[in-house]
């Protein structure tokens, strides 16, 4: 199943959250290109390559997007981050169906956490900063 993505054309309302959520996580931030075609665009300009679309069931994200690196947590701060863990919740990264998994930016933030076996946290209504239930699982071995 292909997903359909369409170019976004963020209001000027829109434009520093979704900036914060997309650019202000990502490699590119400093001098990229997409940012300043969606600023061109914002002009009359045309949809850069790469930049931003709609992600159906999760908003808007970046095609451009590209986790910063995360700093890889020590045995002793592994473990004390999955005994502080949420339960995995039916909006985890890890939930296959979820607003967050379908979400190409969160794909690749989770994807980078587990690897790298850096933080993830939840982003659910109560439990905003806390280490994911989902994340836990997977990097210690469960499914991702």
């Amino acid at each position: 199943m292909t997903m359909h993505r369409e170019p976004y054309k963020p209001t000027a309302e829109e434009w520093p959250e979704v900036w914060e959520m997309l650019c202000g996580h990502c490699v590119h931030a400093a001098g990229c290109q997409v940012v300043e075609g969606m600023i061109e665009m914002k002009a009359g300009g045309a949809w850069p390559e790469g930049g931003w679309v709609t992600d159906p069931g999760a908003g808007v994200t970046c095609l451009s997007y590209q986790p910063r690196k995360m700093e890889r947590l020590s045995r002793q701060r592994l473990r004390q981050a999955t005994r502080k863990a949420v339960p995995m919740c039916s909006g985890c990264a890890a939930q296959k169906g979820s607003e967050a998994s379908v979400s190409l930016h969160t794909r690749r933030d989770f994807s980078a956490a587990v690897k790298s076996r850096a933080l993830f946290v939840c982003h659910a209504e109560g439990q905003k900063g806390r280490p994911c239930g989902g994340w836990c699982r997977a990097v210690q071995g469960g499914a991702q």
